[in-house]
């Protein structure tokens, strides 16, 4: 198995040593639509997306809420869940075909006690993924859904092609309709 580019990049340590650890990770296939991790179960595993797409959402009494979106070479899990061993608030599922590479938690404890630089590794990882939270937060109290949705096709034009409209809008905080009239507006403008 060849080690994905995004951990050589970003996990230098495990590039070092990937002949040796290779066998820690499987690799998983799924169809779209499939659930790696439901609400209210214990992480016990982190992903690294080959290919394909995921979705990490919160059902707030029926409302889905959009994290984040994940793609390939990303690394993805219920980070609070799979650290704390407590409940995860979010589900993680696919939303097209996509293939990872898992690491469970026993098999990420070894490599951590193997190679101790891992955990700033990690850590640093874990911070840039809370900064990311935070600016989509602050984007959310400070931008209008319009200012919101110019901002993601232009920051991310790949989301906006390969994730359904619907999920957009979850994303985006705001009604599937609400994200139909502003894509007319702009389109008319």
């Amino acid at each position: 198995m060849k080690m994905p580019p995004y951990l050589a990049q970003k996990l230098p340590i495990l590039a070092t040593h990937w002949d040796q650890i290779q066998s820690q990770f499987t690799v998983q296939t799924m169809p779209a639509g499939h659930t790696l991790l439901a609400e209210g179960e214990v992480a016990d595993a982190i992903y690294i997306i080959v290919s394909g797409a995921l979705r990490l959402w919160h059902n707030a009494q029926g409302r889905d809420i959009t994290l984040q979106f994940f793609f390939e070479n990303q690394l993805v899990a219920s980070f609070e869940s799979f650290y704390l061993d407590q409940p995860s608030d979010f589900t993680i599922e696919s939303l097209e075909p996509t293939q990872v590479l898992r690491l469970s938690k026993v098999n990420f404890d070894q490599l951590r006690q193997t190679y101790p630089a891992l955990e700033t590794t990690i850590t640093r990882l874990i911070c840039e993924r809370f900064v990311t939270y935070r600016n989509t937060f602050f984007d959310q109290l400070q931008l209008t859904p319009t200012e919101r949705y110019q901002q993601l096709v232009q920051d991310d034009p790949e989301l906006i092609e390969r994730v359904p409209l619907h999920l957009i809008a979850a994303y985006l905080g705001i009604t599937p309709v609400s994200l139909s009239r502003i894509r007319t507006r702009l389109t008319n403008d």
